[in-house]
């Protein structure tokens, strides 16, 4: 039995670091770190104190940071940093970096404004059980704690970005995957993504946020490829104003063949998921609760989107599938259940907005929703001239002023209204509207010359 005086301080290390971390380095490193290799390569890397590194220095320890970062790449070791606090400032990450700390732990320090790790021109970088914080050193850039340009393959599991003056993670054309991490306290947003190469950002907790959470971005209109599955993200500010930049829980603009799946959304000053111009767009089995505008958005320049098994609750606006003016449409709304739209008083808006459930406007299927408590609309077909190829059917609207508008203005119109189950309309079942005001009684009691193209057949009202 091995004397436990005779352990070295990296066996120490080791032990400390993989006994919470083991299970996490397969699918961050994508290959064993278990194997056994002699004199000051330790059995599961390079010890980062071999460098010079202190915990509790106040020093900025950059170079030393640096210096290890460099040699434990040639020799294609990971880097350990032990618990503790060290001070660095734009370390830069070489090819094939790959560092790891104790997860609450090991804390990166801001020795200065700006971000803390750079990564530029990588094949593959990995980064696991480590704390970011910036300090809440205000930034005026949108750079992150870590900011990349150009990385193939970026690895982050369970680390943590806090207190960001900026963007939490700035990933300039990069892709891999962000994981089971956390951000909280960020001036801007926690993730901000540009021309991504394919991202998965799955299973984080996203807190306290100024202007958004999860930015996917793309300098021209593009298939993006990213996936948003499985995230939380809570209070999620609009510090900087606006009517749509900001106050977003998820915001897509211009990212096409993206997936957002299974998030969990609350408390956001406008939307909980916005998709601006981002076509093939897939919106499935998120939740959100109390949002100051719309919970589901897809606006402007989309063609495609997909938006089933949401529960979307205490919004002014449920969603909305709109902007026929600069080219939206063809999208399909299934399957959700929408509670509580009321149109009022929110921060950003001098006039009252909402009150509807759910708004589409161009070759659009809203089929099996339940929508309750709409003060206004529960389902809006159409806006003004913005109404074409619109179907609304097997959907259950209860407690509400008109169950479903159709815009009457344009002259040619094609939409079905049938099937549908419409309860407590105060203001009439299926009413034809022009400009958002009633120009037609109920038309599941009497047909209208107003309404020609518009078929209204099968509802049931009650």
């Amino acid at each position: 039995m091995t004397n436990p005086a005779t352990l070295s301080r990296r066996a120490l290390l080791a032990t400390a670091a993989f006994g919470t971390a083991s299970l996490l380095a397969a699918p961050v490193f994508g290959q064993s770190l278990g194997r056994a290799t002699a004199g000051p390569l330790g059995q599961f890397g390079l010890d980062a104190a071999q460098f010079g590194l202190r915990p509790g220095s106040p020093d900025d320890q950059s170079r030393l940071l640096q210096n290890a970062l460099i040699e434990a790449a040639k020799r294609d070791a990971p880097l350990v940093i032990a618990p503790g606090r060290y001070r660095i400032s734009r370390v830069v990450l070489p090819d094939g970096a790959r560092l790891l700390g104790v997860p609450s732990a090991t804390r990166l320090l801001a020795a200065q404004a700006g971000p803390l790790l750079l990564g530029r021109g990588l094949a593959r970088a990995a980064l696991s059980g480590l704390t970011l914080d910036g300090l809440d050193i205000r930034v005026a850039a949108r750079e992150g704690l870590l900011t990349t340009d150009d990385v193939a393959d970026l690895g982050i599991r369970d680390c943590a970005f806090v207190s960001a003056g900026s963007v939490g993670l700035v990933l300039n054309r990069t892709g891999g995957s962000v994981e089971a991490s956390q951000f909280q306290g960020m001036r801007e947003s926690a993730l901000f993504s540009l021309d991504s190469r394919g991202l998965s950002i799955e299973r984080n907790r996203v807190e306290d946020c100024g202007n958004n959470g999860i930015q996917l971005w793309r300098s021209q209109p593009g298939d993006d490829r990213s996936i948003v599955r499985g995230n939380r993200l809570d209070r999620i500010r609009a510090d900087a104003g606006g009517d749509g930049p900001n106050g977003n829980g998820i915001s897509l603009y211009k990212a096409g063949g993206v997936i957002i799946e299974g998030n969990s959304l609350r408390d956001c000053a406008l939307t909980f998921i916005r998709n601006n111009s981002g076509s093939s767009v897939q919106i499935l089995g998120n939740q959100g609760k109390r949002c100051g505008e719309c919970g589901i958005y897809s606006e402007f320049a989309f063609e495609g989107a997909i938006i089933t098994s949401n529960l979307i609750e205490d919004c002014a606006l449920g969603a909305s599938m709109t902007n026929l003016d600069h080219g939206g449409r063809l999208s399909v709304f299934a399957n959700n259940i929408i509670r509580n739209a009321r149109k009022g008083s929110y921060p950003g808006f001098k006039d009252p907005v909402g009150g509807m459930g759910v708004h589409v406007e161009a070759e659009a299927a809203v089929t099996g929703n339940v929508i309750e408590g709409a003060s206004d609309i529960g389902i809006s077909l159409g806006w003004s001239w913005g109404m074409r190829n619109l179907v609304a059917t097997g959907n259950m609207v209860r407690r509400t002023g008109i169950g479903i508008s159709v815009s009457l203005v344009p002259k040619q119109r094609n939409a079905l209204i049938a099937g549908n189950v419409i309860a407590e309309a105060t203001k009439g079942a299926v009413v034809g509207t022009e400009y958002g005001k009633p120009v037609t009684g109920d038309l599941t009691r009497a047909p209208d010359a107003r309404a020609a193209g518009v078929r209204v057949e099968n509802n049931a009202v009650g």
